[in-house]
């Protein structure tokens, strides 16, 4: 997804207030709508931005599957030329085969023959000869219309990949046209205003870096609680009281003891991919942002989910799109760190919460894997996948 300023709505908004604080300043005449408006069209460009970035990836995994699609073409291509060559080698050497042992007419032979006997086997041969001949024939012929197919798929796919790469290079120059469209937006703003702004959105910032450090020692702590109460499970289980051991032989016994380690255990596993999740992906912060990439040095916004869930044990879609299909859909009211977040009507944008009301995702060329509150685009559901 693509996020072109650090300007979300609570900057706007807040340097809206601010314009109004400096309105007794001579300094600060600008028009006080400019903020505002600059907002609104930068939100209008971010939504488009992130659309335009969903259809690059999507074209990526056309282009990924078109070029299997190719190589599997091209590797049958290669088989199947080995084989017609050599049915029609075989095919040949049936041919002068057949005219040394059929040269001369049958009635000819028959009415020259001395030796019925001799005769009878000399056409039994020619009539094998014959039969292989006729089934190599029929092989050769199955065998150029697998051919034919294989040339036609690879062909196909030859279009598919041009078409898909041309369709890529489009959206490119569509994607930084945005970006220069939304660098135009900020320019109209006056240095007051731009200073203003900057002033506001370090502010932003800090309050951001601090919820975000808020939520990694909440999940450090909640993670480190729950391999605590794992590790006295296991304690537990290794070595039962010896209450139960008299009631050991007892099928209510065995069941009083068992009862709670079959709950805990699933429990962490869930929570400890999450977790792993969740780490993997603040790893990432400070990375940069590249459409279609997938790690390890840069991250769309798919790809960073991908990876990070990859790395817990968990497969997931590539798109965004495709994403919002994995797990269990969740109230956004409930959500927990490792949970998908999505952004925007046709789900152009996703990033994972990790508590706090704080996300982690690939946000935009400019910005790179950053942390955010979740709230700062418009929401469309989440997913539970751990």
């Amino acid at each position: 997804m693509a996020r072109f300023t650090k300007l979300g709505a609570s900057t706007a908004v807040a340097a809206v207030m601010a314009a109004s604080l400096w309105c007794g300043s001579p300094a600060a005449q600008a028009d006080p709508d400019a903020v505002a408006r600059a907002q609104e069209q930068l939100a209008r460009i971010e939504a488009e931005s992130s659309a335009i970035d969903a259809r690059y990836i999507e074209l990526q995994e056309k282009l990924d599957q078109a070029s299997k699609r190719l190589a599997r073409a091209d590797k049958d291509l290669a088989s199947q030329d080995a084989t017609v060559d050599e049915l029609s080698r075989s095919l040949g050497q049936f041919a002068a085969e057949r005219y040394q042992t059929s040269g001369v007419d049958m009635t000819t032979r028959l009415l020259t023959s001395q030796d019925e006997a001799d005769f009878l086997g000399q056409l039994a041969q020619v009539q094998s000869v014959t039969d292989r001949a006729n089934q190599r024939v029929q092989e050769l012929q199955l065998a150029q219309a697998d051919l034919a197919v294989s040339q036609q798929s690879a062909a196909e796919s030859r279009r598919q990949i041009a078409a898909a790469k041309s369709a890529q290079a489009k959206a490119s120059q569509e994607y930084h046209r945005k970006q220069d469209e939304a660098q135009k937006v900020l320019d109209k703003l006056t240095a007051e205003e731009k200073k203003r702004l900057a002033e506001i959105e370090r502010k932003q910032e800090a309050e951001r870096q601090a919820k975000a450090k808020k939520a990694i020692e909440a999940a450090r702590a909640a993670e480190q609680a729950r391999t605590a109460e794992a590790d006295r499970a296991a304690e537990a289980a290794a070595s039962p009281s010896p209450t139960a051991i008299p009631s050991s032989s007892s099928g209510a016994g065995t069941g009083s003891e068992s009862s709670p380690e079959s709950s805990a255990g699933p429990a962490t596993a869930g929570s400890g991919r999450a977790g792993t999740a969740v780490s993997f992906a603040l790893s990432q912060v400070g990375k940069s942002y590249v459409m279609g990439a997938t790690g390890p040095g840069a991250y769309d916004c798919s790809g960073l989910m991908l990876r990070a869930w990859e790395k817990a044990g968990v497969g997931l879609p590539r798109t965004s799109q495709a994403q919002f299909g994995a797990g269990t859909s969740i109230p956004t009211s409930q959500l927990q760190p490792g949970d998908l977040v999505f952004y925007y009507s046709g789900i152009s944008h996703v990033g994972m919460y990790i508590g706090n009301g704080m996300i982690v995702h690939a946000a935009n060329p400019r910005s790179g894997v950053k942390v955010a509150p979740v709230d700062q685009m418009p929401l469309t559901g989440a997913r539970r996948v751990g």
